[in-house]
């Protein structure tokens, strides 16, 4: 079939316009080929051989416009996408020599001369390829793929600091493929660095490619790279109406936005950035929801935010749905914290139903090592009279001793004793006086001991 045995990398094939393959005659893989002897082609010192690659030569560069772009397809061989009607086909240039090889090379020469040619992707090298371009119309069709690599991304943000014209091509280029680029490892700081300069018209654009299934925004904000894009595009958002269309697309995933490690910081974001009646339908659904939410970690700072940030009607339906569900919360290792929050705030609305509940289970909550906190929080907040019942409910244990004991219960006794004053306290006093010697043994009763509010 015309190859010559023997042949290797160092055949030249003749110059009568051989295609990649060796072969000649039709520019396309359906022309016919013409097999001639070598009289027909004096200038030829030999037979042409089927041009190989040479193995050690080093990958073509992601910013090179000859090295797979412009024949049509890319490196990991799929065909460059020319809807957008972007793509330029260009005529490929004569091949480059051969880089020489580490091996051919002696000890000193490869020190002198510094990295080998198998380190072609070194940052060196890519940012000295990216320096050739003085416009990026060499890279017209392909900034998608461009802008997925690591030093493409780095190359195509800083042509954005280069003006509007820049801004403007690079937009064209990856707007349609905003989705993809969001959740990619480099293409998310493309994507963060394009919201913060581009226009309204721009950003518009883009809010409507992610709002037009409402699940998208969903699925990018769950995105450990997505969350971050999202976050810098909700921050650039400046109109009511692209206001309202991210919190619409986002309001079918609150319950699992809040939950979850990277969409929780994507609803923060909107408390921060929006105004209530904007994150209206967030604190709905935190009430909603509140004993779901208070009870896991990302939850209940969440749901502490969403208190911080409302006003009016829509905190008090946010705090009584949270005073509701206050026993369940305060025995929690999150939903304490919750309730501890309400309880700071001095509702009394909120304060009245929690008291409610907690009446005649002091002394359950005490022994827990979670709603401890709570009942030592309500010594310190509560009005005198409710007070006075929780301190009455601890003396009425018949093993007063035991509370003392317990790992947890002492703290709660050490509150009471703290913020008791007069006939309480007195009475507290004599209940404790009697265990002197326990208290002086006990790890867990020294801290009452060593106080000197026992001498009042």
């Amino acid at each position: 079939m015309g190859v010559v045995e023997g042949d290797d990398d160092r055949g030249v094939p003749s110059p009568g316009g051989a295609d990649e393959m060796g072969f000649f005659g039709g520019s396309s893989p359906t022309s016919s080929l013409c097999f001639m002897s070598q009289e027909s082609f004096p200038m030829a010192s030999r037979p042409f051989s089927v041009a190989r690659r040479r193995v050690d030569a080093p990958p073509p560069s992601l910013f090179d416009p000859f090295s797979g772009f412009c024949s049509g397809v890319f490196l990991d061989g799929t065909a460059a996408a020319d809807s957008d009607g972007w793509d330029v086909r260009c005529s490929p240039p004569p091949p480059p020599p051969p880089a020489p090889t580490a091996r051919g090379r002696s000890k000193a020469a490869r020190r002198k001369g510094g990295c080998a040619p198998a380190a072609a992707a070194c940052p060196k090298k890519c940012a000295a390829a990216a320096a050739r371009y003085e416009s990026l119309a060499g890279l017209r069709g392909f900034l998608y793929h461009i802008a997925r690599d690591q030093h493409g991304c780095r190359f195509l943000q800083q042509r954005l600091d280069d003006g509007k014209r820049e801004v403007d091509f690079i937009f064209a280029g990856v707007a349609r493929h905003a989705v993809e680029l969001m959740v990619n490892p480099f293409g998310n700081y493309l994507m963060q660095k394009l919201l913060a300069v581009c226009d309204d018209d721009q950003r518009m654009a883009i809010v409507l490619t992610l709002t037009k299934d409402p699940f998208v925004l969903v699925r990018v904000s769950l995105n450990v790279h997505g969350t971050r894009a999202v976050q810098k595009l909700i921050e650039s958002l400046r109109t009511r109406v692209e206001i309202q269309l991210v919190v619409e697309a986002l309001r079918p995933g609150f319950l699992e936005l809040i939950k979850d490690p990277n969409g929780n910081h994507v609803v923060q974001r909107c408390l921060q950035s929006f105004d209530a009646n904007d994150n209206k339908a967030i604190f709905e659904a935190a009430a909603v929801h509140c004993l779901d939410i208070g009870m896991q970690c990302h939850g209940c700072c969440v749901l502490q935010r969403c208190i911080a940030r409302s006003g009016g009607e829509q905190r008090e339906k946010l705090v009584a749905a949270i005073a509701s569900n206050g026993f369940e919360l305060a025995q929690d290792a999150y939903g304490n914290y919750v309730v501890q929050y309400v309880i700071d705030l001095k509702v009394p609305s909120a304060n009245a139903s929690l008291t409610k509940q907690f009446q005649g289970r002091y002394i359950h909550l005490s022994m827990q090592k979670f709603s401890s906190n709570v009942v030592e929080k309500c010594l310190k907040v509560f009005k005198e009279a409710d007070k006075a019942t929780i301190i009455l409910e601890l003396l009425a244990v018949p093993h007063f001793e035991q509370l003392l004991q317990h790992p947890f219960a002492n703290y709660v006794i050490y509150s009471a004793i703290q913020n008791s004053k007069g006939s309480l306290h007195s009475a507290l006093t004599n209940a404790i006086r009697p265990h002197v010697e326990l208290l002086r043994t006990s790890p867990y009763c020294k801290r009452i001991y060593s106080r000197a509010l026992l001498k009042k």
